[in-house]
């Protein structure tokens, strides 16, 4: 996951962002939470009223208050099938509880076509009703929100194996794991061999309970394997993938016999991502 806020100094911003948070084409199948925010039905001007309305209570009152957060939750695109409307619905009332307990809020979720399912969590600046600032430090957005976010997560969706909480300021897997041409096919919405065959190896390995095993079962996939010197190396498809390359590195293969069980994978796929995430920095 990354957990990505944004602020805006304008009041504007109660209709301006919410018609963009709330735009049909990633909305399908999604839903929308609310807080504090009186009336079903409602449109974008009528929500953008009542926080209008709120932000009147604000005790201190300056040129550069920020009147509306937008905080971003991205989960990675491998993680998609693992999520339901019922978790994200969760996953945003704990942000909320830890973020905002106590303003107006809108959070909704967003698929498009790329499988990038997001949160969009909105948020008033002051608390409902008793015009107290919401701000926080960054310090504290690290250890009160984001580092409890990623032990709520680990608690409770421990499936979302490739969406650990990232840290850093700003984080963007779609450009770093990627080759242009792979962000030019994605841009079409098409995927890359590459990015097939990282689910399939994810798939199989979540499975195995050896080396040898995670071999024949990529094999049962029709997958072809190439070896060299006797050893079995990588994948043979419309180019050559080494293992090495893609993360699986001989020692994580060789701890499926150490340690098969389904939480020891779970952490070692992990490992992997963040492998890859330092190596494309």
């Amino acid at each position: 996951m990354i957990i990505k806020s944004k602020s805006y100094k304008t009041t504007r911003s109660f209709t301006t962002v919410l018609n963009y948070v709330f735009r049909e084409n990633e909305r399908d199948n999604g839903f929308v939470l609310t807080k504090f925010i009186k009336g079903k039905g409602l449109t974008v001007e009528e929500m953008g009223q009542q926080l209008l309305s709120n932000e009147q209570f604000r005790i201190h009152k300056r040129k550069n208050n920020v009147h509306l957060y937008m905080d971003i939750l991205s989960f990675h695109p491998r993680d998609a099938e693992r999520l339901n409307n019922e978790k994200l619905h969760q996953i945003a009332l704990k942000y909320l509880s830890l973020r905002a307990p106590k303003s107006i809020a809108i959070a909704t979720v967003h698929k498009n076509e790329k499988n990038h399912t997001h949160l969009h969590i909105c948020f008033s600046g002051v608390e409902y009703k008793t015009g107290k600032s919401i701000r926080i430090s960054k310090d504290d957005f690290q250890k009160k929100v984001k580092l409890e976010m990623e032990a709520y997560q680990m608690e409770f969706f421990p499936e979302l194996i490739l969406s650990k909480i990232h840290h850093e300021k700003s984080i963007t897997p779609k450009k770093q794991l990627k080759k242009d041409h792979e962000e030019i096919m994605e841009s079409f919405g098409e995927i890359s061999e590459k990015q097939e065959l990282l689910k399939v190896l994810e798939e199989a390995f979540t499975i195995s309970k050896s080396e040898k095993d995670f071999y024949k079962k990529l094999q049962e996939k029709g997958l072809q394997l190439y070896s060299r010197n006797g050893k079995i190396t990588g994948i043979k498809g419309k180019r050559k993938f080494r293992f090495k390359t893609l993360g699986y590195t001989p020692e994580i293969l060789q701890q499926l016999e150490l340690d098969p069980s389904l939480r020891k994978r779970r952490e070692l796929l992990r490992n992997i991502l963040e492998n890859d995430l330092e190596k494309n920095k």
